[in-house]
């Protein structure tokens, strides 16, 4: 692949980025995270209490199992499950999140960034911890060995619903050049060759809004050094 098509390439990842971090219901709309249990849960921007029951989450008129949505005039109602427990998400198109966003910066695109690595494949359990202070189990897709930039690197990857691998990694510029942690997702191929390109690195959904249940870097993919690649900080309007 020539520069200029890697780089078009790159340019139309951070498009569709930027695009489901502005939908009406995308990435930064979300407005609440809110469990449920026997008893009845108000949930603003609803009419009526919201609770747990038989595996769904009901105000007695809509019934939503995980993976399952509705509408309720503009809001976007979703359920998921973690370890057993319910909680009813809503996204609101009207959400200061999103409509004071703009966009989301980046470093300046390098090729430098990007290798080709090896995926140490396994099939196991790994404990992690996520922002909101749980620690659950996810399930270990192995290591991504890979050297980019000057730097060898050994990845622990989660594997996702979708199959693909996530990797949350820190450096040494959050805080600072970037806002947190960030995201990476890699897929392997049958002989276990893994594309890394740093410069797709992204910002986690919790970096948008407090209501995300990101899982945050094990150890070994805390990094000592500066990744000078990838989504920096969500970019306010004005």
């Amino acid at each position: 692949m020539t520069h200029d098509a890697w780089l078009a390439d790159w340019q139309r990842w951070h498009d569709e980025r930027e695009q489901a971090a502005l939908a009406p219901h995308g990435t930064a709309s979300l407005t609440g995270t809110h469990w449920m249990g026997a008893d009845p849960v108000d949930v603003p921007g609803l009419d009526g209490p919201w609770k747990a029951q038989v595996g769904v989450v009901t105000d007695g008129r809509l019934r939503l199992a995980p993976g399952e949505q509705a509408t309720a005039g503009d809001l976007l109602l979703t359920a998921i499950e973690r370890d057993g427990e319910l909680a009813l998400r809503v996204w609101d198109p009207r959400a200061s999140t999103r409509t004071t966003l703009d966009g989301i910066d980046t470093f300046a695109p390098d090729p430098a960034w990007a290798a080709t690595g090896v995926l140490e494949a396994a099939d196991a359990a790994l404990a992690v911890d996520h922002v909101d202070g749980h620690a659950a189990t996810e399930t270990f897709g192995g290591v991504v060995r890979v050297t980019v930039a000057g730097h060898e690197l050994g990845l622990v990857t989660l594997v996702q619903p979708d199959g693909r691998l996530l990797v949350p990694f820190a450096d040494t510029t959050n805080g600072g050049a970037t806002r947190q942690f960030r995201f990476l997702k890699l897929q392997a191929d049958a002989d276990g060759r893994v594309e890394v390109d740093l410069n797709r690195a992204y910002l986690p959904p919790c970096a948008f809004t407090d209501h995300y249940l990101c899982p945050m870097p094990p150890a070994e993919n805390r990094l000592p050094f500066a990744v000078e690649a990838g989504e920096t900080h969500p970019r306010p309007r004005g």
